[in-house]
């Protein structure tokens, strides 16, 4: 009986290593070439939030989901991210309870947020120190890129994934300008596609 040398279980580790790492060096390049081309859209986007503010209660009216009394969680803008305080604006005026990614250590809490709670800016995105929204109906996250099966590319820290993971029955919705799309978004096991995407021009959903 021939056996196979000692060493080809570390062969296959050492591949295997080899191969995430390329794949994750790949998805960083991309995330880097997103943010550049978001970061040169978003001195010039003046009405982009503002459309995509529309396209979301469009999204909501188109099937016939009542936001009112709602539990809606949504992201506050960190620099080129698309501005979200109009649809912050429009979604209070339809009567949804709003709550605000709250990044906190390594994971993401949504907190009940109203027009006069303090916000504090951190690295990774915002603070809120009020109480917690456990089950948001609907979560409406950032995006750094997202492709046509609605596949999202986040910052690669991984806490919307880990988020997203705890709530499979809540409505996932990405906002995103529309040169964040690309042909196709490299994904992992880990990683939570969007229900829907909202970018200035289009609703994009399954």
């Amino acid at each position: 009986m021939r056996f196979p040398p000692n060493n080809l279980g570390s062969k296959v580790v050492i591949q295997n290593i080899r191969s995430k790492r390329h794949y994750s060096e790949n998805k960083n390049k991309i995330r880097r070439e997103l943010v550049k081309k978001r970061k040169i859209f978003h001195k010039k986007s003046e009405d982009s939030s503002n459309n995509a503010a529309t396209n979301l209660i469009k999204f909501f009216n188109f099937n016939n989901y009542s936001i009112k009394d709602k539990k809606i969680s949504i992201y506050w803008p960190i620099g080129s991210e698309i501005n979200t305080l109009p649809s912050i604006a429009a979604l209070l005026e339809f009567g949804a309870r709003i709550s605000l990614a709250s990044t906190e250590k390594d994971i993401i809490k949504y907190r009940i947020w109203k027009p006069n709670d303090k916000i504090e800016i951190n690295n990774l995105g915002i603070n809120i120190n009020t109480k917690e929204v456990k089950k948001p109906d609907v979560i409406i996250c950032p995006l750094i890129g997202f492709d046509n099966s609605l596949n999202r590319l986040g910052r690669g820290g991984g806490y919307y994934d880990k988020s997203l993971h705890k709530y499979k029955n809540t409505i996932k919705i990405g906002f995103a300008y529309s040169i964040q799309k690309i042909k196709m978004i490299p994904i992992e096991n880990h990683d939570i596609s969007m229900d829907v995407i909202i970018t200035e021009k289009a609703i994009y959903n399954k």
